[in-house]
C-alpha cells in the first residue's frame, strides 16, 4: 500500500517527509529560545556569534560534497556505495581543513578567551553536522524522504533534550556548547545504523582520479554555499565585533524567527532539488514546468508569511524570547518584509542547481555577499540592529534579481529551437 502511493504520488509523498524535516528544525528553535530564557542577552549573543562562525566554516568542511552527492545519486544510483565512500574520504580531508582553519580564525576575530573556547566546542559540532549533512544528501538523491526525515528529527530532538537540560541544570553557556557536541556524536552512530543497508560499511576510500572528480564538481557548488552561509551569518559575525553582545542577542533572537519562517520554502527546494535535477536529463519541458510552478507557490508563501510576521512581530518576540528582547522586534519585521525575496531564492537556487549553473550561482551569491557585508559595515555604525537587519533585505533583493533572470534565460534557450 505504501509502495503504491510513493508510486503513484511522488511529490506529494516526499513533501510530507520533507515537511516533517523542516518543521523539525522548530525543535532547534525551541531549545534556541529556551536557551535565550536561561541566558542573558550578552551570553545569548556570545553563544550566537559562536554559532554563526562554526556555521560559516562548516561549508567548507562540507565544500559542496552533500549538494553534488544528491545531485550524482539522483541521476545514477548504481555505485552508490562507491560514490559514497570517496565522498567520505574527500570529506575527512576538509573537515581538517576546516578545523584548523577555526582554530586560526576564531582568537583573531575577538580577543575573549572564553568565546574562543565557545568557537573550538561550536566547531566539534559542525564538525559532525557536516558528515550528517553528507548522509541528507544521499538519502535525498535515493528519494528517502523518510529515512531523512527519521534522521533529522531524531537528531534535533536530542539536541533539544540535551541542550535544556544543560540549561536548566545550571551549566550555562558551556553546557549547552557540551550538550551540542554530545548531542551529534551520538547521531554519527546513528547515522551510520541508517545508511549501513544502503551503502555497506561506508568506510572512507581513495582514488586519486575520482577525488579529483569529484572535487571539480563539489567545487563550484562549495564556493557557493561558502558564499551563501556567509551571507546569511556574517550579520551576526560582524554584529559580535562592532557593537555589544547584548545588541548581538537580540539580532539573533530576530534573525532565529525569520529563519524560522524560511522552513516552508526549505520543503519545497529540498524535494524539487533531486525532481529538476533528473527531469533536466530526461524531460526539459517538463522541468521548466516545474520550476515555474515551484516559484509561483514559493513567491505566494513569502507574501503570506512575512506579512503575517510584520503584524504579529511583537507578540512573537515577547513570547518566545520575554520582554527583555523587546527590542528584537524592529529588525524582525524588517527582515520578515523582506520573505518575498528570500523565499523565491531557495527555489532559484534548486533550479540552478539542477541545471549546472554552478558558477553562475557563485558569481550571483558572491555578489549579493559583498553587496551584505559592505552594507553591514555602513548602516551597523548609524542604525545598529536595524541597519543589519535591511543590508539583509537589500542584499536579498538584488540576489533574487540577478539570479532570478540568469536562471529563466538558461530555462528559456533551453526550449529554443
Amino acid at each position: 500500500m505504501t509502495r503504491t502511493i510513493r508510486q503513484r504520488f511522488p511529490l506529494l509523498v516526499s513533501g510530507g517527509y520533507a515537511t516533517a524535516t523542516a518543521g523539525s528544525a522548530l525543535l532547534l528553535l525551541t531549545l534556541l529560545t529556551i536557551a535565550g530564557r536561561f541566558l542573558t542577552a550578552a551570553d545569548y549573543g556570545r553563544f550566537n556569534y559562536a554559532l554563526a562562525l562554526t556555521t560559516i566554516i562548516e561549508t567548507i568542511m562540507d565544500i559542496g560534497l552533500s549538494q553534488v552527492t544528491t545531485r550524482a545519486v539522483a541521476r545514477s544510483r548504481t555505485t552508490v556505495d562507491r560514490l559514497f565512500s570517496h565522498v567520505l574520504g574527500l570529506k575527512l580531508v576538509w573537515v581538517t581543513i576546516g578545523l584548523a582553519l577555526l582554530l586560526v580564525v576564531a582568537p583573531v576575530l575577538r580577543h575573549d578567551a572564553g568565546l574562543v573556547r565557545l568557537c573550538y566546542l561550536m566547531g566539534i559540532s559542525s564538525a559532525v553536522r557536516s558528515y550528517l549533512l553528507t548522509a541528507r544528501g544521499l538519502l535525498q538523491g535515493l528519494d528517502r524522504f523518510d529515512l531523512e526525515a527519521a534522521l533529522v528529527v531524531s537528531d534535533r530532538s536530542l539536541l533539544l533534550v540535551c541542550g535544556s537540560a544543560a540549561l536548566w541544570a545550571g551549566y550555562g553557556l558551556f553546557g549547552l556548547a557540551l550538550a551540542f557536541v554530545g548531542a551529534r556524536l551520538t547521531m554519527i552512530a546513528v547515522a551510520r545504523v541508517v545508511l549501513k543497508p544502503l551503502v555497506g560499511d561506508g568506510r572512507p576510500r581513495y582514488d586519486r582520479v575520482v577525488w579529483r572528480e569529484l572535487q571539480q564538481a563539489a567545487l563550484p557548488l562549495g564556493f557557493f554555499m561558502i558564499a551563501l552561509n556567509t551571507y546569511s551569518y556574517i550579520d551576526t559575525v560582524i554584529l559580535g565585533m562592532m557593537r555589544s553582545d547584548a545588541e548581538t542577542g537580540w539580532y539573533a533572537a530576530s534573525f532565529k524567527v525569520y529563519e524560522g519562517l524560511t522552513y516552508a520554502p526549505s520543503v519545497l527546494a529540498a524535494v524539487l532539488t533531486p525532481r529538476l535535477a533528473s527531469l533536466f536529463v530526461h524531460d526539459r519541458v517538463l522541468h521548466r514546468s516545474l520550476l515555474a510552478r515551484g516559484l509561483a507557490i514559493s513567491v505566494c508563501l513569502g507574501a503570506a508569511i512575512g506579512g503575517v510576521a510584520m503584524w504579529l512581530a511583537h507578540p512573537i518576540v515577547v513570547t518566545l524570547f520575554g520582554i527583555d528582547y523587546a527590542p528584537a522586534v524592529g529588525p524582525l519585521q524588517i527582515l520578515a518584509g523582506g520573505s518575498l525575496f528570500v523565499f523565491a531564492t531557495w527555489i532559484l537556487h534548486a533550479a540552478a542547481i539542477s541545471i549546472n549553473l554552478d558558477r553562475r550561482l557563485l558569481v550571483t551569491t558572491a555578489v549579493g555577499l559583498a553587496a551584505n557585508i559592505g552594507l553591514n559595515l555602513v548602516l551597523i555604525p548609524t542604525w545598529g540592529i536595524r541597519g543589519s537587519a535591511w543590508a539583509t533585505v537589500i542584499a536579498e533583493a538584488l540576489t533574487v534579481g540577478l539570479l532570478g533572470t540568469q536562471v529563466w534565460r538558461q530555462v528559456w534557450r533551453q526550449d529554443r529551437p
